[in-house]
């Protein structure tokens, strides 16, 4: 027979809620390790949109006869591109534990004090695929729960590079089986813009992601549920584009199934990144500031199924 756990006698009591606890070392290395994990596939993501975007000139009306051949390779250049994204394969996805006869729900609400007080961390910010002398920036603090990337291209060179951070906190659910659903509020603001001229290329991207991970004890599998709440990826040849905004941000929220034998951490991502060539000829920037005030936690517990 289902029964509530007896955790509903606990009241408001977070650090209670929490669960158990993680050595500040080791929610430091998570931390560090999905950042590094996700600044590859961020530099990743650039590289495949770089190529692209060469191919894609090569692959226009050529403007002489003999130019005919390098249209063609380029064509066949930008298939193998599909073909590669169609080919990444996922992790597999942890198991998860069958239901137990426990079940209840529960909800936590962490805020700016929470994220240090118990045991959430900010991992320093990153800056990696840089060429050139981009003016870039990347800060954050934990205890107000606010992120900054900014990357600019040099105006006299050639010049790119990303700027990202996070920052998470962690918890362990108090039933063996059940869901979790994560929704946050935020301020945002942001900008980016492209210019171009004389074909010279140019490139901004901006992205803000929440993410649920199971914790193992090692290297992070692939998260369990991921959801943007700020993107963009904009490319110019000849045209000047741009974009900014300031307010809140949109009310979003992430599912994901868990169990009571393991840590999972919530974590918020942000980068940036431009790459041009130097005027005249191409500029580009992105820029990107986020403040997560409060996150609310709710933690299902899932009944007994009877066959």
């Amino acid at each position: 027979m289902s029964r509530t756990s007896s955790v509903d006698k606990a009241g408001n009591n977070l650090a209670f809620w929490q669960g158990g606890k993680l050595s500040s070392n080791a929610v430091q290395r998570q931390l560090a390790q999905i950042q590094r994990a996700g600044a590859a596939e961020i530099a990743e993501k650039g590289r495949i949109q770089q190529q692209a975007a060469r191919y894609l000139r090569q692959v226009q009306t050529p403007a002489k006869p003999e130019k005919g051949e390098t249209a063609d390779k380029a064509l066949k250049s930008l298939r193998a591109l599909t073909d590669r994204i169609s080919k990444q394969k996922k992790l597999p996805r942890p198991p998860i534990i069958p239901p137990n006869p426990v079940w209840g729900s529960y909800t936590m609400t962490f805020t700016p004090p929470d994220y240090t007080e118990l045991g959430g961390d900010y991992a320093e910010g990153q800056i990696t695929s840089v060429t050139g002398d981009p003016t870039i920036s990347s800060t954050g603090n934990v205890s107000t729960g606010q992120m900054s990337c900014t990357v600019e291209s040099n105006y006299d060179s050639p010049s790119s590079g990303t700027a990202s951070n996070l920052f998470g906190f962690y918890f362990q659910p108090h039933f063996p089986s059940a869901t979790v659903e994560v929704s946050f509020s935020s301020q945002l603001n942001f900008y980016w813009y492209v210019n171009s001229i004389r074909n010279k290329y140019a490139f901004s991207a901006g992205q803000g992601l929440l993410e649920i991970y199971q914790y193992f004890g090692g290297p992070p599998t692939t998260p369990l549920s991921r959801g943007a709440f700020i993107g963009w990826g904009v490319d110019a040849i000849n045209n000047l584009d741009f974009d900014f905004y300031s307010g809140p941000g949109p009310t979003w929220s992430l599912t994901a199934p868990v169990n009571g034998n393991y840590f999972y951490f919530v974590v918020f991502r942000l980068s940036a990144s431009a790459t041009a060539s130097g005027w005249p000829g191409s500029l580009a920037g992105a820029s990107a500031t986020v403040t997560v005030p409060s996150v609310t936690v709710t933690v299902t517990g899932n009944p007994l199924r009877l066959p």
